[in-house]
């Protein structure tokens, strides 16, 4: 395991997207502030733009400089509580939309004002996630646009430099629950 994490830290240091277990589908992985490697993504999955990728840390701590809760705490609806109490599910399938910050590249967030943010509960990848740049990756799961995210297509494996198999019963093998916080409502979109 320690050649493989060696490997795949090198990779996502030289900008190269790999396919990474999580703890619910395989995510595809990059750096997040790097233009080539996210263009990379949306080629490898053949996503569009206008679809965001999210971003995922190795804890609360490496990832609120992305997000934007000042907007939430200034207005009369009081949702920083229900925000440190989704924060405690962590780590774990939960991705949380939240105001976006400055701290995020353009490039990954084309005219959103939102990202998604999540810390996943599988050891290789956080072990990653704490050796990356600022101890952040961009993500978006490992398959092909419009086909099944529960495994990865044999087109995508062949495209990456590294696709890292998991462990039996490591993933739960469905996607995360998405929960979305404006200044004005708290959403369940998923």
């Amino acid at each position: 395991m320690k050649i493989l994490s060696k490997k795949a830290f090198n990779l996502i240091l030289n900008n190269e997207p790999i396919i990474v277990p999580t703890d619910t589908v395989y995510g595809l992985v990059c750096r997040y502030d790097s233009k080539e490697a996210v263009k990379k993504i949306y080629k490898l999955k053949k996503r569009a733009r206008k679809k965001p990728l999210i971003l995922l840390g190795y804890s609360w701590q490496a990832l609120k400089k992305f997000v934007c809760i000042e907007t939430l705490h200034a207005t009369s609806v009081p949702h920083a509580t229900p925000l440190r109490q989704l924060i405690k599910q962590w780590p774990g399938p939960l991705t949380i939309i939240l105001p976006v910050s400055k701290a995020v590249p353009k490039f990954l967030n084309k005219d959103f004002k939102t990202i998604g943010v999540r810390v996943p509960n599988n050891k290789f990848l956080l072990k990653l996630l704490k050796q990356s740049p600022e101890q952040v990756l961009a993500s978006t799961s490992a398959n092909i646009s419009g086909k099944s995210d529960r495994i990865p297509q044999k087109e995508l494996i062949k495209k990456v430099k590294l696709f890292i198999k998991a462990k039996k019963s490591e993933m739960s093998l469905k996607p995360s629950k998405i929960i979305q916080i404006t200044n004005k409502s708290i959403k369940v979109l998923r």
